[in-house]
């Protein structure tokens, strides 16, 4: 079983070739395992980064439980998402299968999260590091976009326009789901509102 670790981070079109070639569910699980280690380490990093104010207050910034959330969360959300994607595709009247969704999760997280890791490294510098580690995890960002399109229209042997609208529908649906999750999180840290006296009354 070849695993393209490497083509992934860099060489997306090679790492699909591979990964299509291959067809062993088990190359994209240890490509979304990797970038859950990744993930995991940057959210430890971070918390010695995240300034320490009044909204972080309801927060865990333990580096532990940080670092083991952001594992879980890629891996155990990476396989999910692999399943919806091949949902919304298979409405597409695609060819779909679930090794396919995780695939295109799996090889487009993989980018994303050397970026959110460079990032987080560099963020340990202030203000300096953190415009350069932006700037380079923008690259890997647009590199993972760019991945998501690709690996979706080889893994599910479609065309670019069913590719892209199921993409956009995909991504536009996920979008949607974190805004109302970050809404209710909002809700859920926002500081208590102290009372005010009461006036006396006029005379």
């Amino acid at each position: 079983m070849a695993i393209p670790i490497v083509e992934s981070l860099w060489k997306p079109t090679e790492a699909i070739d591979i990964t299509r070639n291959d067809g062993n569910i088990g190359t994209p699980i240890v490509l979304l395992v990797i970038a859950a280690v990744f993930s995991a380490i940057s959210g430890a990093i971070l918390t010695f980064v995240l300034p320490k104010k009044e909204i972080f207050a309801k927060v865990p910034l333990n580096p532990g439980i940080v670092a083991a959330l952001s594992f879980v969360g890629v891996l155990v959300g990476g396989l999910l998402l692999g399943l919806y994607l091949m949902m919304v595709m298979r409405a597409l009247n695609t060819r779909s299968t679930y090794f396919a969704g995780v695939a295109t999760v799996a090889h487009t997280a993989m980018p994303a999260s050397l970026g959110f890791l460079i990032f987080s490294i560099l963020s340990l510098g202030q203000l300096p590091g953190m415009i350069v580690g932006g700037i380079i995890a923008l690259i890997f960002l647009a590199l993972s976009a760019g991945t998501l399109y690709n690996a979706t229209r080889e893994f599910f042997e479609t065309d670019m326009i069913t590719a892209l609208v199921g993409v956009s529908a995909f991504t536009a649906s996920i979008a949607l789901l974190v805004v109302l999750i970050s809404m209710k999180g909002i809700t859920l840290i926002k500081p208590p509102t102290i009372p005010t006296a009461p006036t006396s009354p006029t005379l």
